[in-house]
């Protein structure tokens, strides 16, 4: 493997890993060596690199390993000795490269061993040294390309949460291709997405060194304003959409290729934040350009122009627009797909309309990072100095879903108004005992006042008064606002790992929902789904029905907000790119969530009006049937029927998303072959006169319900029911009042037909719960019962999605079984067999285990016809070797019936 060794420290060279800003920062160094003579050897190693000849390059680093030993041998136990090792050993890796000699990679191997020895906080200097000491012990056992790729995994295992983990996972992305290791170079390339979409050298070496197509990758940035303000991407634009663009005055038609990125500041007003970052060094970064050009963008300086780490991480030419998302994430196109000018017709900087995100989720997510949710519903004293001043200042926190559908300048302008009514309270009332309540409220309106005019000097105010707050005697509970505050802080400005930002946060808050709610939300300010997973756990397991944090809940909930959290919106082509990295489920299968993530939550008790004014109790007064719960709110004009979609001829359209959904819902009940679903349409106002008008315009022949002062009931919060002006909440709800599926109404833009999606989901969950309902009855005993239920929920559709036909058929064959109806439990079961084989294109010869499964049935079925000669040939057939194939949630099930078949024959 000697040839494979010098290749891979020429490719390593060449290719120059470990400069993609993984390099120690120049600082103070401990004693021992003077960080000077350290820099000056670094310096030599880069100008060696510049030499005109080989010879020349060979005298230069012979002349660092000279110095640098000199180094060593004057301070030998220096804690910082591993820098110096670390240039002696490039040096004698590109000395190497240049004169393979026996002698050269003796050296070289002797420094491996030596650097080999470096602390973790060196991880990234000992690298290449443990590589190359791995080669070496393969190569002298003549380990095949199996054994040196799992060397190389457990490699990469031990750099994992140390500095070199970047570095270790892009050297082996390098390497595990040449051993044939493609399953162990996806799993890096996943890793690497996973860990590192944030760090700009990885996301250039993916970009230049394994021309990756597109990347999902986070824009991440601290960049000066032209004002000498300094903006700290993602986290002082989290929860607003960002076009970066850069551009230089150098390239012919800039100005018309600026002009049409600005087309998206005209189509859709105050929805994006424009930054401008000028490559031509301008003192003004481009300013006057962009005014003369009618441009209100924010300049930021980028010095350094094209060679810029950031230009190198995100631009790669210019000019160029990148659309960052409301996380902070941007999809990166590849390096050389530029064939479109500026000429044409069709504007180049266009983007896939999926990632235009709703100006509604974008609200959402707006006030859940600014943290209303901590003030917005909490208490106003009925009396003292600062009861009156505290509702004012009240007012101006508009709850959930109203707060949602103000726009960008409204909810500015009410926390301005805000923090204006606070700091007149606090300096009329000085000494109140209620204070913190008004400086809880100041704080989160200078969040708000910071998220949404993206000036961090609001962030400092809100800081200063947080540390006033936190320098009073507070109640139990009070500090938490102010300790959020200091914790969005230090994580905009880097002070310590986010793990124990927030852990120090929910210690101190006692860990009550609120402090666990606030860290979950801070998380995602520290780009940690991890963390944010793992306080979204503990919240819906201990805390599921927490007035205090509906507003939270309801976002955690919300699949349409979990499926992109911390990612890009991709269109389907491009979907293909997750697919690599081992995500499979389209925004159709993850938004009908089958399958997936069961949901299990009881439905609040809620209480509801009928148009008679009698009460409507769900639950309670729906138990044993299956329901299907659709919130629907009004127009707002008493005298309108719900909007109809114009075409551009003006006339209606079948894109009429909220009749739509309701009319898969009586379908639904309709093809119900038992009659078993219920349809309730809850509208959100009081008026029954009103809502009979609209149910008969219509023809809606469904139940219809009132929801006591509607959009303020405390129900909407609790359920999180969101646009329901634009298409109806869906929650089906289950025989015992869980909640089986439910959806908001955000729209999911990246796959054809929704809501479609919708009508989807209503059945199969209507299905499953109906084959779960049939598998009870199995179970005890009630074998007509099971039958009756396995015949249904529906007859078979021409085109059938989900493939719940086999199951259905073989629980039905068990039944028959029960009721000693032979004749019918083998036609059943013949059925799911025929089924399961055609729906699952089973290879011949290769059985699954749950096609075998119902071979063993077969048997017992023709046993019990006395057809023992088939029987025999049957169980034969069935003692088969299954083959492996990817368990299914339909082989789950297959499973439980034979387990539960088993058990009876017992």
């Amino acid at each position: 493997m000697k040839k494979l060794l010098r290749a891979w420290l020429v490719s390593a060279a060449l290719l120059g890993i470990g400069t993609y800003c993984l390099g120690q920062e120049p600082g103070t160094s401990p004693a021992g060596i003077a960080e000077k003579e350290i820099v000056a050897l670094q310096e030599e190693l880069a100008e060696a690199g510049e030499a005109s000849s080989s010879s020349r390059m060979r005298r230069a680093y012979k002349g660092i390993l000279r110095d640098a030993e000199d180094l060593l041998e004057a301070s030998p136990a220096a804690p910082n000795r591993w820098r110096v090792l670390d240039v002696v050993f490039r040096s004698q890796k590109r000395l190497f490269a240049l004169e393979n000699s026996q002698e050269n990679r003796d050296a070289l191997l002797r420094t491996c061993a030596e650097l080999a020895g470096a602390p973790d906080e060196f991880a990234d200097l000992r690298l290449e040294a443990d590589l190359l000491i791995s080669e070496r012990e393969l190569s002298a056992k003549n380990a095949d390309v199996k054994e040196r790729a799992t060397a190389l995994a457990e490699l990469i295992g031990r750099y994992r949460d140390t500095p070199g983990e970047a570095k270790s996972l892009m050297m082996a992305s390098q390497i595990a291709p040449k051993l044939e290791a493609f399953d162990l170079e996806m799993q890096i390339l996943r890793t690497m997405q996973a860990r590192f979409a944030d760090h700009p050298g990885v996301i250039e070496f993916r970009r230049k060194s394994l021309a990756a197509g597109r990347i999902e990758a986070l824009f991440r940035g601290t960049f000066t304003r032209a004002d000498g303000t300094s903006l700290s991407f993602p986290i002082d634009r989290l929860g607003h959409p960002c076009i970066m663009v850069f551009w230089s005055k150098r390239t012919t038609g800039f100005d018309v290729a600026l002009k049409q990125i600005n087309e998206y500041q005209e189509r859709y007003p105050d929805r994006f934040g424009f930054y401008s970052f000028n490559l031509d060094g301008l003192a003004d970064g481009g300013e006057a350009t962009l005014r003369s050009l009618g441009l209100d963008w924010t300049t930021l300086l980028l010095p350094g122009g094209k060679n810029s780490q950031t230009f190198r991480t995100y631009g790669r030419r210019e000019p160029v627009s990148i659309l960052v998302n409301a996380y902070g994430y941007t999809l990166l196109t590849p390096t050389n797909n530029y064939g479109r000018g500026h000429g044409g017709k069709v504007n180049p900087y266009k983007f896939d309309d999926v990632r235009i995100t709703s100006e509604r989720y974008l609200a959402q997510l707006q006030s859940l990072f600014i943290g209303d949710f901590l003030v917005a519903d909490s208490d106003v004293p009925d009396s003292g100095a600062l009861a009156a001043p505290l509702r004012a200042i009240a007012d101006c926190f508009v709850p959930e879903p109203m707060r949602y559908r103000l726009t960008p300048r409204e909810a500015l302008a009410n926390y301005r108004k805000a923090a204006k009514l606070c700091g007149e309270a606090i300096a009329k009332h000085p000494q109140a005992p209620d204070l913190w309540r008004v400086r809880n409220r100041k704080i989160i309106a200078l969040v708000g006042m910071w998220k949404l005019s993206a000036e961090p000097e609001h962030l400092g105010q809100a800081v200063e008064e947080a540390r006033t707050s936190m320098a009073t005697p507070l109640p139990a509970g009070a500090d938490l606002v102010p300790r959020f505050c200091l914790a969005k802080a230090a994580l905009r400005a880097g002070e310590a790992d986010a793990k124990s930002i927030l852990s120090d946060l929910i210690g101190a808050g006692g860990g009550t929902s609120e402090a666990i709610a606030a860290a979950c939300i801070l998380a995602l300010d520290a780009n940690s789904r991890e963390l944010h997973d793992h306080y979204r756990g503990i919240l819906l397991d201990k805390h599921a029905e927490d007035r205090a944090i509906w507003p939270v809940l309801a976002f955690l909930r919300d699949r349409f907000h979990t499926m992109d959290l911390l990612k890009v919106k991709l269109s389907r082509p491009e979907r293909r790119i997750r697919v690599r990295y081992g995500e499979l489920e389209s925004p159709r299968a993850y938004a009908v969530n089958h399958g997936l993530d069961p949901m299990t939550r009881r439905l609040p008790d809620i209480a509801l009006r009928t148009l008679d004014g009698a009460p409507l109790n769900l639950p309670q007064d729906n138990e044993g049937k299956l329901t299907l719960l659709l919130f629907v709110e009004p127009p707002a004009d008493p005298e309108a029927d719900f909007p109809v979609r114009l075409d551009g001829k003006g006339n209606p359209t079948k894109n009429d998303p909220l009749r739509n959904v309701m009319g898969y819902a009586f379908e639904c009940a309709e093809r119900h072959i038992h009659k078993e679903v219920e349809v309730v349409a809850a509208f959100l106002c009081d008026d029954a006169d009103r809502v009979r008008s609209l149910m008969e315009k219509n023809e809606w022949p469904c139940r219809a319900a009132l929801v006591p002062d509607g959009l303020h009931n405390p129900m909407v919060r609790q359920l999180g029911v969101l646009s329901a002006d634009r298409i109806p909440n869906v929650f089906v709800l289950r025989r015992d009042g869980t909640i089986a599926w439910h959806a908001s109404g955000f729209v999911y833009k990246s796959d054809f037909g929704y809501p479609f999606a919708i009508r989807l989901a209503m059945k199969v969950h209507i299905e499953l719960c109906d084959t779960e309902l049939a598998y009870k009855a199995l179970v005890a005993g009630e074998f007509e019962e099971a039958k009756r239920i396995f015949s249904g929920p529906f007859l078979p559709e021409k085109d059938e999605r989900y493939r719940w036909r086999g199951p259905r058929f073989h629980g039905r064959a068990l039944a028959n079984m029960g009721l000693e109806d032979w004749e019918a439990a083998l036609a059943d079961i013949d059925t799911a067999i025929e089924t399961h084989r055609k729906e699952f294109d089973l290879a011949e010869g290769k059985p699954s285990e749950s096609l075998l499964g119902m071979r063993r049935a077969r048997a017992s079925i023709l046993e019990g016809l006395g057809r023992e000669e088939e029987a025999g040939a049957e169980r034969e057939a069935a003692a088969a070797e299954a083959a492996a194939y990817r368990v299914t949630i339909y082989d789950r099930f297959h499973r439980r019936l034979e387990e539960w078949r088993r058990e009876a024959d017992k």
